[in-house]
């Protein structure tokens, strides 16, 4: 054997001995002879950690202040009351709306806020050539049990609107109803598309009650007054 073969050899179990040594050392093998990793205790850290399992979720107690970016309960009512609101008006019964609210009740207590008034899709069957065709259909659809609604596009006399929704998915789905219930011959139109508009924003307070808003029920084309959203 060669002096070179030798010293290959005797460098390789040098090294599967540092090896093994490494392995028993890291693996806390060797702490009977007083060998071993230093091992890293310091409670101080441990008591300050977060225990997950131990936390516990907990309603602010009233009269508390909440924590900071934390949003508050929504509400209806105003720093000086409640706030109701009504709509959406188109531009031409917004215009008529101003002038009787400015008329009734004081200018700090209401505004029209800008909102679109929705598209309008119907369920649509026509147009007929007279109206005398319209009665007869009316006659079969009351047959039927279905009710009838005012038109609101003149473009669409001689016609009948059997009900009228915000989008046409929602008609497409009356329509396949009204199906099934015997309806034949009709369709989904859109009878306005979404239009500019305005929203009427009241605040009751300094006196000025719900009561006092019945005066305006003429002008609110039917609308309802709501909490403000």
């Amino acid at each position: 054997m060669s002096p070179l073969t030798r010293r290959l050899r005797l460098a390789v179990l040098l090294l599967l001995l540092l090896n093994l040594s490494y392995y028993l050392w890291s693996e806390d093998l060797l702490r009977g002879a007083g060998l071993g990793p230093t091992v890293q205790t310091e409670p101080q850290r441990l008591a300050r950690q977060i225990k997950p399992d131990a936390a516990q979720l907990r309603k602010p107690e009233a009269g508390k202040p909440q924590l900071a970016g934390s949003a508050p309960p929504a509400s209806t009512a105003g720093p000086n009351g409640e706030c109701l609101e009504a709509g959406p008006f188109d531009e031409a019964q917004s215009v008529a709306l101003r002038r009787a609210v400015g008329a009734a009740l004081p200018a700090p207590a209401w505004t029209l806020v800008p909102t679109p008034v929705p598209a309008r899709w119907i369920v649509y069957i026509g147009q007929y050539s007279s109206p005398a065709t319209i009665e007869n259909k009316r006659a079969e659809l009351a047959a039927l049990k279905i009710s009838v609604e005012p038109l609101i596009n003149p473009e669409l006399e001689l016609g009948l609107s059997l009900g009228h929704f915000e989008t046409r998915a929602a008609a497409a789905s009356a329509l396949e109803a009204l199906k099934k219930r015997g309806l034949r011959k009709a369709l989904v139109v859109q009878e306005q598309p979404e239009l500019p508009g305005a929203v009427l924003r009241v605040q009751l307070s300094g006196g000025l009650e719900r009561v006092q808003l019945s005066g305006l029920t003429p002008v609110l084309a039917g609308k309802d007054w709501v909490p403000c959203r």
